[in-house]
């Protein structure tokens, strides 16, 4: 006899549920909403019952932990899942997750968990190892069964983002890692609990293989706390519609909603084929070499795609042509691309207040084995992987958008770019006192892109992580005692232009104070240098690239010791250098991530990220609209005039006989430096012909010539000969 409904046991579950939607098309085989047709009032109560159930674990739990993450940034989450694993009501917070609870209960049916180590009423179970669901270590998943009358009838969830994996750099998103052996703390599906408590052993875990140990622990008792919760609360409201309606209803929960999606896209939606294209780039060269000769080079990764938006509303996004798996940090697996790209789904059609895995039913993905999210070699380096798949987000924003754009919404599109700025952190105070850190804030809060028809707001936009917040600086400053911050603001001019402009990027600056005997800092970021996806949208410029210093050797200390003014963001570090009123011994700039950095007292942390792409010709902007980004201080009147051919005459207002001269000549200069796009192809072609490319991006065309469909369209578009081979 299994544990499931009808002495099944829960492979046989978990199998049955993909045969019937397989067979049927339709989740759990459900042709008829019966119980949603005889009364939906009574199935909106049941619904919402689970919802507020899910939130009120997550308030309640969120109490215990003293990580900044989980407290005010949002990256935790409380979840309903059926037997099967599809969630069925979810907390606030990094509603991604979702797409992986079904992952993971399927690995421990296909590893036989039933029968070893058993599931048991009360039993705790915790995973984090990316291959068997989790998208990345840094993401720790937390569950336990519910079980009535001896039958398995559910889980309760908890998931929250770590503030430190102890991998080989300090934080959670690590960007170097050659593989799975230097990720860090990386634990497959474990039973660590009995009778509804954690076992004593494994706090001892934690202790022994992160940095934040007591950040860690305490995170392990929110979750377990909060599914402790969520399971009684859930058996109360079993026993309140009964046990026939709760299994029904959460079938019935997933069908709904999955046509509910269809039919968004049917409406919304222009059917065809949509391509997209992402950059990353990776540089190991020079540093990893004496340890791990094969990650002793560069990767520029090639990360394309293709969305066929089907005329019965469902999606299919195709990535062939993606990178290889390679021995660095950036490999990943399918329920992370799935669960991370739902963020670009829920703003565009999957937005509800009762998010479920109903997005699985109607979203199909061809991710080519051996490519970087689909590793074949189970050592795979996972840390930062989630970061890579990011820029995928943006697919279903973009393309969404110019699907909607081309039926005539305006209110609908919401195109964005993937930017943004984390740290992680790490030191040993003078006491001795080991500590470790980091920050999330720019990730989770940046501006919002341009839309045909409006402006994008500032950062204060939390997208794509729905429900986080950006953070409280004094929280911050509570767990980095030595970071002290001296500068937090939008930056002038540093937003994509165009028609409509996207939102201002913000700015950080800290200054390092007393750091004791050691301190590193280890950057990671979104948009790596090249511009993430490098354009705007119908002639709008791309975001501006990330913005990263380390400030080493500075006067700071005598500025302060004077009651002199500092600086507070990038743009016054550079000028005042250049001045002379901030000496530096040394200065490192990075566009993106950077390796892990020793700094002294006095050292400045400089980060600006998270502005978002412009849409429309910046020639077309509206001086109104230029007048009062004068006005806020959005731009300076040098950008003005030199970007949006805008004369100002001294007082913020636009000269519109001067403009429009000026303008004249712009579009003018434009032509006069234009190519012929036939003459653009032959000198390009030749380029292709004599291969004469970088070092890395003739790597990167090679790799991704062992895809036919690639080789096809270069061949197609350069007019190649036959025997041409990279």
């Amino acid at each position: 006899m299994g544990i499931c409904y009808q002495g099944k046991t829960l492979k046989e579950t978990v199998d049955e549920r993909e045969q019937l939607f397989a067979k049927t098309g339709h989740a759990y085989g459900l042709e008829k909403l019966d119980l949603v047709e005889e009364d939906p009032a009574t199935f909106m109560k049941f619904q919402m019952r689970l919802v507020a159930a899910c939130i009120n674990a997550r308030e309640t739990a969120k109490l215990i932990s003293a990580n900044p993450m989980s407290m005010v940034q949002g990256e935790l989450l409380f979840m309903l899942a059926n037997p099967e694993g599809d969630v069925i009501s979810a907390s606030y917070g990094l509603a991604g997750h979702i797409q992986c609870m079904p992952f993971i209960i399927k690995s421990i049916a296909d590893l036989g968990f039933e029968e070893d180590p058993e599931i048991n009423e009360g039993d705790i179970f915790h995973c984090n190892d990316p291959m068997y669901g989790p998208p990345h270590n840094a993401d720790n998943y937390t569950w336990l069964p519910i079980y009535y009358d001896e039958e398995l009838v559910g889980w309760t969830v908890g998931l929250n983002h770590i503030v430190d994996v102890g991998g080989i750099q300090p934080g959670g998103l690590g960007t170097i890692s050659t593989s799975v052996f230097t990720d860090g703390f990386t634990v497959p599906p474990t039973k660590t609990g009995a009778n509804f408590k954690q076992h004593k052993w494994w706090d001892l875990h934690w202790k022994r293989r992160t940095r934040t140990e007591m950040f860690n622990v305490l995170d392990d008792k929110m979750r377990s706390a909060g599914i402790v919760v969520l399971h009684d609360r859930i058996k109360e409201i079993i026993d309140e519609f009964g046990i026939d309606y709760y299994r029904r209803g959460l079938r019935e929960i997933i069908e709904r909603e999955r046509r509910v999606l269809v039919n968004r896209i049917k409406s919304l939606a222009v059917p065809g084929k949509y391509n997209y294209l992402h950059f990353d780039w990776v540089g190991y060269k020079g540093n990893l070499g004496r340890l791990w000769p094969a990650s002793n080079r560069n990767w520029m990764l090639h990360k394309p795609a293709e969305l066929n938006i089907r005329t019965d509303g469902t999606l299919l996004t195709d990535l062939e042509g993606l990178a290889s798996e390679g021995e660095f940090h950036c490999n990943a697996y399918e329920p992370a691309v799935r669960m991370l790209t739902s963020l670009g789904m829920w703003p565009m059609f999957a937005y509800t207040e009762t998010i479920n895995s109903s997005l699985l039913y109607m979203t199909d993905w061809n991710i080519p084995p051996g490519s970087m999210f689909n590793p074949q070699n189970p050592w795979a380096g996972t840390v930062m992987g989630l970061g890579l798949v990011a820029g995928y987000i943006f697919i279903f924003t973009n393309t969404l958008s110019y699907a909607y754009f081309a039926r005539g919404y305006l209110e609908e599109t919401f195109p964005q770019d993937a930017s943004g700025i984390g740290y992680g952190i790490s030191g040993v105070l003078g006491d001795g006192l080991q500590w470790a850190g980091g920050d999330m804030g720019l990730l989770t809060c940046v501006a919002e892109g341009a839309t045909p028809y409006h402006d994008g707001f500032p950062a204060a936009v939390c997208s794509p992580n729905p429900a986080s917040d950006m953070g409280e600086l004094e929280v911050t400053e509570f767990l980095m005692p030595t970071q002290v911050n001296i500068g937090r603001k939008l930056i002038q001019d540093y937003c994509g232009h165009g028609k409509f402009r996207g939102g201002q990027g913000i700015g950080v600056l800290q200054m390092v104070n007393q750091p004791g005997q050691f301190l590193q800092i280890a950057t990671f970021g979104d948009t790596h240098g090249l511009g993430a996806c490098a354009t705007g949208r119908s002639g709008g410029y791309p975001t501006s690239n990330n913005v990263v210093m380390y400030v080493h050797g500075t006067n700071m200390r005598a500025l302060l010791a004077e009651g002199k003014p500092y600086p507070t963001d990038f743009v016054e570090v550079q000028e005042w250098i250049k001045e002379g009123t901030l000496t530096a011994e040394s200065v490192e700039i990075y566009n993106g991530s950077t390796p892990t950095v020793q700094m002294q007292d006095g050292d400045l942390y400089v980060t600006c990220a998270g502005s978002r792409g412009g849409w429309g010709d910046v020639l077309e902007r509206r001086f109104d609209l230029i007048e009062e980004d004068l006005e806020y201080g959005w731009i300076s009147p040098e950008c003005a005039k030199t970007v949006y051919g805008a004369v100002t005459n001294g007082n913020g207002k636009i000269d519109t006989k001067a403009s429009d001269a000026l303008r004249e000549q712009m579009r003018n200069r434009r032509k006069e430096r234009s190519v012929d796009a036939k003459e653009w192809w032959k000198q390009e072609r030749q380029v292709v012909l004599d291969k004469n490319w970088h070092e890395d991006a003739r790597n990167m065309f090679a790799d991704a010539s062992k895809y036919e469909k690639f080789r096809k369209q270069f061949h197609g578009m350069w007019q190649v000969p036959e025997d041409y081979t990279l």
